[in-house]
């Protein structure tokens, strides 16, 4: 199991837990299902918040579903819950740690991430896999203007089903600091389920896209192409969620009509 906090080098033993943590039914809840999508989450007595699991089937190629998750320039394009991402360093050919900033609807804060992020893909027409979990870097701590959201382990397997279709399998576990539960449940039972819509949408039009941004730019297969620093292992710091609660504010009162429009309905 992976430790919150620790910086360590992915080993092959890491990928074969993402793995079967993915695929496993053991104390899992359906709470959405679609003609190619499910919707699943699983409750925790150590951690306030649900786990939630996606499970959709594309219309892609399992390389092109990995190419736009790996893609942060086409990220920027497509998913409008990112406002800024920082590569931090290097871990390792195939990981490294981000800073990753998330919008929020008003009057919640946005809420950031620092996270070591590992990858592996098997080859053409086989699995590809990846993972991250919250670490504390000394460069990057809270601050007052954000939330400082936890995440305990979040996941994707890519299984391809034939050469033009896959298999996505989401796994997030996250404490995203101080939500009321009205916004936690809506997060399961529409945000999961409008989130992996977009995600396929983007794929079809990825290819499209790439052609003309950036083409030759793909870090996650090239890493000579990656500009972050190799880690400092003296910037990585001891990651304590009691300290980081007692400077949380308390967003968990704020009612629904207190809370600015939420479209869920919008395009790519």
């Amino acid at each position: 199991m992976l430790k919150l906090g620790e910086v360590k080098l992915p080993i092959e033993k890491d990928f074969e837990f993402i793995r079967n943590f993915c695929t496993s039914d053991e104390g899992w809840s359906l709470e959405n299902s679609k003609k190619n999508m499910k919707i699943y989450t699983k409750q925790d007595d150590k951690f306030p918040y649900k786990a939630l699991k996606c499970i959709g089937d594309f219309k892609c190629s399992a390389k092109c579903l990995y190419d736009v998750v790996q893609d942060s320039e086409y990220c920027d394009y497509w998913d409008d819950r990112k406002e800024q991402s920082i590569d931090i360093c290097q871990v390792s050919e195939n990981s490294d740690l981000i800073f990753y900033l998330l919008k929020f609807h008003k009057p919640f804060k946005k809420r950031d991430f620092v996270i070591q992020r590992c990858w592996k893909d098997y080859g053409e027409e086989k699995e590809k896999i990846l993972y991250n979990h919250s670490v504390n870097h000394s460069k990057y701590p809270p601050n007052s203007d954000t939330v400082r959201a936890v995440s305990f382990i979040t996941a994707t397997l890519i299984k391809p089903t034939s050469e033009n279709t896959c298999t996505f399998y989401f796994v997030t576990h996250a404490d995203p600091g101080g939500l009321p539960p009205w916004i936690v449940n809506l997060s399961t039972k529409l945000y999961g389920p409008k989130f992996v819509d977009k995600l396929h949408k983007a794929c079809l039009k990825y290819d499209k896209w790439k052609s003309k941004n950036n083409p030759n730019f793909m870090p996650w297969i090239y890493p000579e192409q990656r500009k972050a620093p190799m880690i400092d292992w003296n910037d990585i710091m001891q990651l304590d969620e009691t300290d980081l609660k007692k400077n949380m504010i308390d967003e968990s009162k704020i009612g629904e009509s207190e809370v600015e429009s939420i479209d869920l309905n919008d395009e790519i």
